[in-house]
């Protein structure tokens, strides 16, 4: 339960940081037409950092810095870690831009009151970079710092 405990900060984290980033870059825009930076947005898909990546991340480390960065259960976060990455940047992202512009056909050929098929967010490199170093940072404080594998 202890790991777990490491991936739900990880996550928390970088969602925390991505409403500080989303109030930071919106309230230095000009326009009148602003999101409204609520509480639900703590629960929102995409931006900077991947959380996706800062809790997958923090497991792999987390079972690395605990377990050994031999060890047969380090190899398995590892690889699921690599695949939760891949798949934001490679799948998600290109299928959300897809959908972006099927919703502006679809308006177009059958109307502007034409409900949108609903978005997958995937992310930029930049922000999975952005969730890896989330990761590895709570979990190296978590496991090395604060002792809470111990």
């Amino acid at each position: 339960m202890k790991i777990e405990f490491i991936c739900f900060i990880a996550w928390m984290v970088a969602q925390l940081l991505k409403l500080i980033i989303n109030a930071l870059k919106y309230s230095l825009k000009k326009s009148e037409n602003k999101p409204k930076l609520t509480p639900e947005v703590l629960f929102k898909l995409g931006g900077m950092p991947s959380s996706h990546t800062a809790t997958v991340i923090a497991l792999a480390a987390s079972v690395g810095l605990h377990s050994g960065w031999n060890s047969d259960i380090f190899a398995v976060a590892g690889v699921f870690s690599f695949i939760v990455m891949f798949d934001a940047i490679n799948v998600r992202r290109p299928v959300g831009k897809l959908t972006d512009a099927f919703n502006s056909l679809r308006k177009k050929v059958l109307g502007q009151d034409t409900e949108d098929v609903k978005k997958v967010e995937g992310h930029t490199f930049p922000e999975v970079v952005g969730g890896f170093i989330v990761g590895i940072a709570v979990a190296y404080i978590m496991v090395r710092i604060v002792g809470f594998l111990d």
